[in-house]
C-alpha cells in the first residue's frame, strides 16, 4: 500500500471522488442521526421503558431499511466522560466493476459477526449500523480511548472484513473524532480527521490509494 497523501481541509484529490469535501457534511449529518438513536436507546434503558441488555443487538426497520444498535456499556455511555468516535462510510462497488451480484451481499452477516465479539473488547460502549438504499451501510462506534479501536481492528473477524473491502467497496472513508460529555450531554460529535481508501476501478487494483485529512 502506498503512503497516505496528506490533504488540506478544502482539498479534493483528482480522480478520487471519495475526497469530495461535500461528503463531510452529509457524513456528519448521518452520524448525528445515529447518535440520536443511541441517546433514545439510553433513555429507554434508564427509564425502564424497555428492556435493554448489554451486548444484545436492538434491531428495527425504517422504510424497510435495517437499523441496529449494540449497547455494550450503558454506564460508560452516560458517565459524563468524553467518548471517542469512529464513523465508517463506504461506496459500494457495482457488479459491473467486479462487485458481488445481488443476493450475495455479506455485509449484514459480517456486521453481525463483528458485533458478536464485542464482549472481548470492553472499551467499546456502543456500535450502531444503518442501512441505506442501494446496499450502502454506515457505522458509528463510541468507545473509551483511541487504543480500543486499534485492538478491535486487530481481531480476526475485523481483519477478514478488511480483506473483503476491495470487493465490496469502491472506496471507504473513516472519520475519527470525539463526543464531549458522553451521550447524556447535548453536545455534537466533533470530527478531527478522516482516512480514505480508494480501491480503484476493479477489485484488488494495486496499489490502493490512501489519504488522510485533518479537519
Amino acid at each position: 500500500m502506498s503512503q497516505p497523501v496528506v490533504l488540506a481541509p478544502d482539498e479534493v484529490a483528482a480522480d478520487h471522488p471519495c475526497t469530495d469535501t461535500s461528503l463531510y457534511a452529509a457524513d456528519r449529518g448521518l452520524l448525528a442521526y445515529m447518535l440520536q438513536d443511541v441517546r433514545a436507546m439510553v433513555r429507554l434503558a434508564f427509564t425502564r421503558a424497555r428492556d435493554v441488555d448489554e451486548y444484545e443487538p436492538i434491531i428495527w426497520y425504517v422504510h424497510g431499511l435495517k437499523r441496529r444498535i449494540v449497547p455494550c456499556d450503558l454506564d460508560r455511555l452516560v458517565s459524563g466522560r468524553d467518548l471517542e468516535v469512529v464513523g465508517f462510510f463506504g461506496s459500494r462497488r457495482l457488479t459491473s466493476e467486479g462487485g458481488l451480484a445481488p443476493g450475495e451481499d455479506p455485509i449484514d452477516g459480517l456486521d453481525a459477526a463483528l458485533t458478536a465479539e464485542f464482549r472481548n473488547h470492553p472499551g467499546i460502549a456502543s456500535y450502531s449500523t444503518i442501512e441505506m438504499v442501494d446496499g450502502f451501510w454506515s457505522n458509528l462506534v463510541l468507545h473509551s480511548v483511541p487504543s480500543d479501536a486499534e485492538v478491535w481492528r486487530g481481531s480476526e473477524v475485523h481483519r477478514g472484513a478488511v480483506a473483503l473491502s476491495p470487493t465490496l467497496y469502491r472506496d471507504v472513508r473513516i472519520h475519527n473524532g470525539r463526543l464531549a460529555g458522553s451521550v447524556d450531554s447535548t453536545n455534537e460529535i466533533v470530527l478531527h480527521h478522516t482516512k480514505y481508501w480508494d480501491y480503484g476501478p476493479v477489485p484488488d487494483a494495486q496499489p490502493t490509494w490512501t489519504a488522510v485529512r485533518a479537519w
